[in-house]
């Protein structure tokens, strides 16, 4: 009840306000407009200028290209039939000697040619803007004669183009363009869309505007220069009229909307309350899903430390014996004053404890919480000699062979040490009872880098595993062997492992012939040092 009232109330409010807005925003309309217009005849503007500097920039190149006069006759027919098509604009292209003519071998109809003085000071004067002293002509100068206009359809601009070799002012280039033409095809591929004219002088050049056209509609008017010319840019555009009957349903819309809205947020406010409180469940969700993952992979950690644990045994008993054996010996030797043979045996038994110390240490680091170890660059190297160093004495003891092929140099892996560990003991154990049955008992264990990945592979030649049961072994407690023989959890623990460090475990077996397990992990691009 209470937000229905207030949806009422503000529907009020925003009727009234929305029509003083209607007032307000037909004002900022007509403004908009206006700098809109701005916008488009700097555009037409720019688009004009921009599209002859450009083809002049290209003409003048050419021109400063001839380092020579005998350079200029010989290319003059090619280099314009060049920019006659590159600019299908230009109508003609002629050359205006100030030096002697003779001095010019082109074809009649490209040079301007006088036939007497009369006739020379009457292209003179038609060409007074043009320096004709080599001291006062700038080379990268762009000349240009008032617009030749002949009628709407043939208006010509003339170009002119300072030849200067060594210092000497030799000639002009005279391009003429056809303007007219030029500015069609501006309209014709939709460059300029708004009407337009353009004059210089008063004289109107080109003009697209309708003939019977109020000043109220000309709603641009800008000056244009160019090489020395100022042309005048008109543009034309209906100013728009507000609609009263459009503004009175806007508001009507716009005030049911609030009220609407209103009503909208209080309902989303209800939600988001019930959003966060699910949240939150998630979270505390996700969060014991986390540690009881986190505890799978060290149960399964110390689950391979006990099936080792036998050949861990047996590894520490060895120097135990010998520790046994020289202690005695010391006894002896000291009892018959032997103090050279009691050094001896003291240097055995310090050697064989530093060798149970290394043991305990290796089986110690492999045994804790992997959870507290960081992601950093690891040497695949090391990796492979203390998981080799903790299962090979479990493969003595089978009289398993297992046998190494690595490919050297190898990248430095951002990883856990421990967790990557973890996964190739799971595979090597499993290789190990694979062949446990077979007559020939080896394992290999392979790496080597393919693109941006690294490829650790195990292999062995046992029995093999069923096609039909191949799809099954990474799911939680699945096992093919015996009970109390495995958890099933190495090979499911080992696929979400692998699938952390963004990689993927692929495994390929033939019945009687073996199994093949790829585990293969991405390079990241900046721990590509190779080691």
């Amino acid at each position: 009840m209470k937000s229905n009232i207030i949806s009422i109330l503000i529907f009020l409010v925003g009727l009234s306000t929305s029509y003083l807005a209607s007032v307000y925003f037909t004002h900022k309309e007509i403004d908009k407009h206006n700098q809109e217009m701005q916008i488009i005849s700097k555009t037409i503007s720019f688009n004009i200028r921009y599209s002859i500097e450009n083809d002049a920039e290209k003409i003048q190149l050419l021109v400063r290209h001839w380092q020579s006069i005998n350079e200029l006759n010989r290319h003059w027919e090619g280099d314009t039939q060049i920019l006659k098509r590159q600019n299908k604009f230009i109508t003609k292209i002629k050359l205006f000697p100030v030096i002697e003519e003779t001095a010019f071998n082109l074809p009649n109809n490209a040079l301007i040619r006088a036939d007497n003085d009369i006739q020379r000071h009457s292209q003179l004067r038609a060409r007074n803007n043009l320096p004709m002293e080599s001291s006062k002509v700038i080379p990268s100068f762009i000349y240009t004669n008032q617009v030749d206009y002949r009628n709407e359809y043939m208006v010509e601009l003339a170009l002119q183009f300072p030849v200067v070799m060594d210092n000497i002012l030799v000639a002009y280039v005279e391009v003429s363009i056809d303007l007219a033409n030029f500015l069609r095809n501006k309209l014709d591929t939709y460059q300029i869309t708004n009407p337009f004219s353009l004059s210089e002088n008063g004289l109107t050049l080109f003009s697209t505007l309708p003939e019977k056209i109020s000043e109220d509609n000309i709603t641009q008017k800008i000056m244009l220069p160019f090489y020395g010319h100022d042309w005048i840019l008109l543009i034309s555009s209906e100013l728009p009229q507000p609609n009263k009957n459009l503004y009175l349903l806007l508001s009507l819309l716009v005030s049911f909307l609030l009220a609407v809205t209103v009503k909208l947020l209080m309902l989303n406010h209800a939600l988001q309350k019930q959003n966060k409180f699910n949240h939150n469940k998630i979270k505390h969700i996700d969060s014991e899903y986390r540690n009881n993952q986190a505890k799978l992979i060290q149960s399964n950690k110390l689950a391979s430390l006990g099936e080792m644990a036998s050949g861990i045994a047996h590894e520490i008993n060895q120097p135990l014996q010998i520790i046994c054996i020289h202690t005695d010996l010391c006894v002896q030797n000291l009892t018959i004053g032997n103090y050279n043979l009691v050094e001896k045996s003291f240097k055995a038994i310090i050697e064989q404890s530093e060798r149970i110390e290394k043991i305990v240490k290796q089986v110690g680091s492999f045994g804790r919480d992997s959870e507290l170890d960081a992601y950093q660059k690891e040497d695949p190297n090391n990796i492979f000699n203390n998981v080799i160093d903790i299962v090979l004495s479990q493969y003595n003891q089978d009289n398993v062979e297992l046998r190494q092929i690595i490919h050297r140099p190898l990248p430095l892996l951002f990883c856990n040490k421990t967790q990557i560990e973890q996964v190739l003991i799971n595979i090597l154990i499993n290789a190990r009872d694979a062949v446990e049955t077979c007559e020939e008992k080896t394992v290999f264990l392979k790496a080597h880098v393919q693109g941006e990945n690294l490829y650790i592979q195990v292999s062995d030649s046992g029995i093999g595993i069923d096609p039909h049961k191949i799809n099954n072994i990474f799911t939680p407690f699945y096992t093919t062997k015996p009970i109390g023989k495995g958890t099933g959890l190495g090979l499911s623990i080992s696929y979400s492992i692998i699938a952390q460090h963004k990689g993927k475990i692929e495994v390929t077996s033939e019945i009687g012939k073996g199994s093949v397990f790829t585990v293969i992990i991405p390079i990241e691009k900046y721990t590509n040092q190779r080691v």
